[in-house]
């Protein structure tokens, strides 16, 4: 017993122990980032307030049983029930949200060590550990990943649905199919984006399959985990049927909205918010505002009637009508995309800092670009790699990333859309350092443990932030609220360290 038999069971399951210790290390960054965070009670981050007063205005009628009061399927549902279960399991928040973003932070640290489990087999031991950490340390998943923000779900879902594809790239097992199709059904209850996937993934399938067997029943299984991806989402679209004939009762001199909504209605609407003359690349509601109505979603008004039902053919209209600033407004959510990865790493945003803004709906951005563009040149020469033999299964990882891009070009730029792809992206990045490190033996060995060691300094420094007393404060400016003179928090927010 004792020390020997640790040492025995480490050497009999290497890999169980190494999710393990990423499990834990990414825990406990995240409970040392919460402790040292001015915010850590508050249901949102002062670096990203997305749509948690919705959540848990939601979570609370879950928890009570009470049903909310008839409203359009906008917000996709399984992340509010998941906060639902918490606040039932663990009561209503009393003060304090912490233990709920602990309870959150335990998925964001499941899902870095799931990802380590099939970026071995990508990477080799050495390399993946190195994207585990940046996974783990990465500043802008600390912040996700401890507030109410579905990415963290829905990354979870994208971390399995690679790890399935992967392992029945060439061949599905009728078990995997089932797991695929749930995985992607569940991943479109958090995100409705996360079922576009599915050409990208039967393309890597189709080209990684085994060529010499009959292709019957490789449909067969493939078009059964489509299917059990539609069967759970059956559930949500009749519950949402009695809701839209609701909606078209209360309005009958109305064009009806479709009744039959599997997910949500957004679709259309931010089609048309999203690509139109007044657009600026992110999340802008001017449209909705017009008239008036402040925001607020009425499906009883013509206009915005109009664009729930016909949003994509105003938005494509626009376009044809004026290609010069669609294609100006493409390269503008691009560009607000890529800013992802001006984020760097550890509770301080190493090397970016913490002077910066958070655009409407979105994570915050550092002001320093620094690290913006030698990043994507990395992440396009891992998708060049990828087009490789050698590099086939990272094909996949390209075409995840390709799809979230088409999405970002339809849709809005946010820097949070680039991280909700890091189970994809994280790889693509490292694998140019693994090829270049490789031409040499000795770089080969020493460079991964160095970028380890550098990374396990962020620990150090979370731990020494997290005891500092009292926490650190920020200072912010933005528009504010004409009546009680706050900060509205769904507009443009700049953020800076209280000297």
């Amino acid at each position: 017993m004792g020390l020997p038999s640790l040492r025995e069971a480490v050497r009999r399951h290497p890999g169980a122990w190494s999710l393990g210790a990423a499990f834990a290390a990414s825990l406990l960054l995240r409970g040392l980032y919460l402790w040292g965070a001015p915010d850590r009670d508050w249901p949102f981050s002062i670096f990203f307030a997305g749509d948690a007063r919705f959540f848990h205005t939601a979570a609370v009628d879950l928890a009570r049983g009470r049903d909310a009061a008839t409203a359009l399927p906008y917000h996709p549902p399984l992340f509010p029930a998941l906060l639902g279960g918490l606040y039932h399991l663990l009561g209503e928040p009393r003060g304090s949200a912490l233990p709920y973003k602990l309870a959150l932070a335990c998925v964001g640290a499941a899902t870095v060590a799931l990802c380590l489990g099939w970026w071995r087999r990508l990477l080799g031991p050495a390399w993946s550990a190195v994207a585990a950490g940046l996974y783990a340390t990465s500043f802008g998943w600390l912040v996700l990943s401890t507030t109410y923000s579905n990415e963290t779900l829905s990354a979870l879902w994208l971390c399995f649905t690679c790890a399935l594809v992967l392992k029945g790239g060439e061949s599905l097992s009728w078990p995997a199919a089932v797991a695929l199709g749930a995985v992607m059904g569940l991943g479109t209850l958090t995100r409705a984006e996360h079922l576009g996937l599915w050409p990208f993934l039967l393309v890597y399938a189709w080209t990684a399959r085994e060529r010499e067997r009959p292709p019957r029943p490789w449909l067969w299984r493939w078009g059964a985990a489509v299917g059990v991806s539609l069967l759970v989402l059956v559930p949500g679209a009749v519950r949402n049927l009695d809701t839209m004939r609701t909606l078209n009762a209360q309005a009958p001199h109305l064009e009806p909205l479709p009744e039959w909504v599997p997910v949500t209605v957004y679709g259309p609407l931010n089609f048309a918010m999203a690509n139109h003359a007044g657009a600026t690349g992110g999340f802008t509601p001017a449209l909705i505002n017009q008239g008036g109505s402040n925001g607020q979603l009425e499906p009883s008004r013509p206009e915005h009637r109009r664009l729930l039902l016909h949003g994509y053919a105003e938005g494509l209209r626009w376009m044809v009508a004026a290609p010069g600033d669609a294609a100006r407004l493409a390269w503008t959510k691009l560009d607000l995309w890529l800013d992802g990865l001006r984020l760097g790493v550890g509770v301080s945003d190493v090397p970016g800092g913490l002077v910066g803004a958070r655009a409407p709906v979105d994570v915050f951005v550092p002001d320093d670009a620094r690290l913006k563009w030698p990043l994507t040149a990395l992440l396009l020469a891992g998708m060049l790699l990828s087009l490789r033999p050698a590099f086939a299964p990272f094909r996949l990882l390209s075409l995840v990333v390709l799809h979230r891009v088409l999405v970002t070009l339809a849709f809005f730029g946010y820097a949070r859309g680039l991280l909700v792809v890091f189970p994809a992206l994280l790889p693509l990045l490292v694998l140019p350092l693994k090829v270049l490190a490789e031409r040499r033996a000795a770089v080969a060995r020493g460079a991964p443990v160095v970028a380890l060691a550098l990374l396990l300094l962020l620990w150090l420094e979370a731990a020494v932030l997290a005891t500092r007393e009292p926490p650190r404060r920020f200072m912010a400016s933005g528009s504010t609220d004409a009546t009680n003179g706050k900060l509205i928090q769904d507009d443009r927010v700049r953020l800076w360290p209280q000297p």
